[in-house]
């Protein structure tokens, strides 16, 4: 997940946004996760974009809270799965085999929800593991039965799920112990922080993340020396503006193509 600023969309604006929906300005650019190891891209995460008629090009954190409030989320995260989605199952058939992460806010998490998605997914004839579920800060997870069964659905059909944002929100180590994970990601502001307790603590998660069988992907990698910290940690997998920002479809099919 990002978050950076850009124009401002008024409260009240939830109509102007379900319309963008309806008219397809709703779309979706790709940020590679890359493999710490190898330096090669892996992942891409489908990050939401609106291309507003007037404003020009808008960024989630301006648009997302309103659709939070408003629930409008659901029609967000559906159309990103389903654009995103069809491009990546097209790329695998041309032989660019890469995976695909896309936001999912704990509102959602509900057996039905998860049904649809594997019923998605199963359509795009995506192999197993190739789809990850990350499951955004906000609002925070209550580990309910019905959030956990849709979880655990997700896991069971193949689809992996992803505790996103790590060390910047509701989510504790005890947390990482319990809930159904296949992944980890440790979020930029412990990479931004230098203190000796920010190791601490993304050292434990990983930690914790590799006992349970779980990848952690390191966010917000800048520079060399963010690298560096990444690989210290422990961590399997970098995103960040060191190796890419995110891209619309034909540049991150681009990038693909030569990686």
């Amino acid at each position: 997940m990002e978050r950076r600023a850009s124009h401002p969309i008024a409260d009240g604006s939830a109509e102007e946004l379900r319309r963008a929906v309806g008219r397809g300005e709703l779309v979706a650019f790709f940020q590679p996760e890359y493999e710490l190891a190898t330096g090669q891209p892996v992942v891409v995460e489908a990050l939401c974009r609106w291309l507003h008629p007037v404003r020009g090009l808008v960024l989630p954190d301006r648009f997302i809270p309103v659709a939070e409030r408003t629930g409008l989320i659901g029609d967000l995260s559906r159309a990103m799965l389903e654009q995103a989605g069809r491009r990546v199952a097209e790329w695998h058939r041309h032989g660019r085999h890469v995976g695909l992460a896309v936001n999912v806010s704990p509102t959602q998490l509900r057996p039905d929800f998860a049904a649809t998605v594997l019923e998605f997914v199963r359509e795009l004839a995506l192999p197993a593991g190739t789809v990850t579920a990350e499951i955004t800060e906000t609002p925070a997870l209550t580990e309910s039965c019905e959030e956990l069964e849709a979880l655990q659905m997700l896991i069971d059909g193949g689809i992996g799920v992803s505790v996103d944002d790590f060390g910047a929100g509701f989510t504790s180590i005890e947390a990482l112990r319990r809930m159904p994970l296949t992944e980890v990601k440790i979020d930029r502001s412990l990479m931004r922080d230098h203190a000796p307790e920010a190791d601490a603590l993304a050292r434990a998660a990983v930690e914790v993340a590799h006992e349970r069988g779980a990848v952690v992907v390191a966010e917000g990698i800048e520079t060399a020396e963010d690298l560096d910290r990444a690989r210290r940690w422990g961590c399997d997998r970098g995103q960040g503006f060191y190796y890419s920002p995110a891209l619309p479809a034909a540049e991150a099919e681009r990038l693909l193509s030569v990686a």
